[in-house]
């Protein structure tokens, strides 16, 4: 059983993921939006961070950058149903795994189940994807 931070700024969305968890055997704890999800998960205890990407005031990019320059051992699912390219960026910034809505249940139980029986890896942080043939940055939400 993980305790988890499900982070979305769609009410229905978080209820939905607490009742797949809570169905899956773990507990939850909950934020609208990345600056709270930064306040919940500093109060300690948070085992693994779902996220969706495209949220108010801090946004799932910025979150899980900012998550792994607090705990660089931090375990993170990013979740979102923008383009390919915006998870993409998300394994660049730090998640572990990647998962595209609408997800299924099971879906979810099995992503979370590989980010706690693996050690959490990051890229480099910085990954080549996000830079342009000129050198710029490619990142929509940059």
């Amino acid at each position: 059983m993980a305790h988890i931070l499900v982070v979305d700024d769609d009410e229905l969305e978080r209820t939905f993921s607490g009742r797949v968890l809570q169905a899956g055997g773990h507990t939850a704890a909950f934020a609208k939006d990345g600056q709270a999800a930064l306040e919940v998960y500093g109060e300690g205890g948070i085992d693994l961070v779902i996220t969706d990407l495209a949220m108010p005031r801090l946004n799932g990019l910025r979150l899980i950058q900012r998550l792994v320059e607090i705990d660089g051992q931090v375990r993170i699912i990013a979740v979102s149903g923008l383009n390919r390219d915006q998870l993409l960026i998300a394994e660049d910034y730090g998640a572990n795994e990647l998962l595209p809505k609408p997800w299924g249940a099971r879906e979810m139980l099995d992503a979370i189940e590989r980010v706690l029986a693996s050690r959490p890896e990051r890229s480099n942080g910085w990954g080549e994807r996000r830079r342009s043939a000129a050198g710029g940055f490619n990142d929509p939400w940059y």
